[in-house]
């Protein structure tokens, strides 16, 4: 859940515990206390300490018959209520520091406008652990295409490091650089992208901390090799493929 909407419903929910001091109905406190803990989980992770802080909360409703309340669990359950919102305050302030970090919007004249097309709906909804693997899945593809499909000995797909070793060989017309040595480097970055990342990450979504740093930087190494590719050979590409 991005950052943004989970503050907007954090805040719809703290305005709703108003309701549950004033009136202690089981239904309504129950579906406020599961709808905090959902927004809490997909925005913090299930293991975060103010999710599991929440959880221990104690809650005693009672028994309410209207007027002066003489149920001696009152306070408690008050009390209950209002720990809960201290931690969804705790929650919005985080939230809040993330959207801070991330306020840095994302240049898109600086990618491949094929690979930005492919992964923009990703990175608008902050889907950082799918935009690597999508990177990788898409440059794949696209330097397969863009070299006219090569084929293995056995006549099979070629994929992965071998694709880019393929492609970008000494002897290939679509190798990169003019030395020997730049060839070398560009093929070794290609083989590079294909074992470090795209290996992990097209197989796996990572959950990590610097989410979005890594992604942004997956993405960027990717158009760059599709950016050298247009640069080096755009008029025999085989790009209506």
């Amino acid at each position: 859940m991005r950052p943004t909407v989970a503050i907007a419903e954090l805040e719809k929910l703290r305005t709703e515990s108003e309701d549950l001091l004033a009136i202690r109905a089981e239904a309504l406190f129950t579906s406020w206390k599961a709808r905090v803990e959902a927004v809490l989980t997909r925005s913090l992770g299930p293991t975060h300490t103010i999710i599991e802080r929440f959880r221990d909360i104690s809650y005693h409703l009672g028994v309410y018959f209207g007027g002066q309340d003489p149920d001696p669990d009152r306070e408690s359950y008050i009390a209950g209520v209002q720990q809960a919102v201290g931690f969804i305050d705790a929650a919005i302030y985080e939230l809040k520091l993330l959207v801070a970090d991330d306020s840095e919007p994302v240049d898109v004249r600086a990618y491949d406008p094929d690979l930005w097309e492919h992964v923009k709906g990703l990175v608008e909804d902050e889907q950082w652990g799918q935009i690597a693997s999508q990177t990788a899945i898409f440059v794949e593809d696209r330097v397969r295409a863009w070299a006219g499909h090569p084929k293995s000995k056995d006549d099979g797909e070629l994929v992965g490091k071998g694709l880019y070793a393929r492609v970008f060989a000494d002897d290939s017309e679509y190798r990169l650089g003019r030395t020997r040595g730049e060839w070398e480097g560009w093929r070794g970055l290609a083989m590079g992208f294909a074992q470090a990342l795209s290996n992990v990450d097209r197989h796996r979504i990572q959950r990590r901390d610097d989410a979005r740093r890594y992604a942004i930087g997956v993405l960027g190494l990717g158009s760059l090799l599709l950016t050298q590719l247009r640069y080096e050979h755009d008029d025999h590409l085989h790009k209506d493929e």
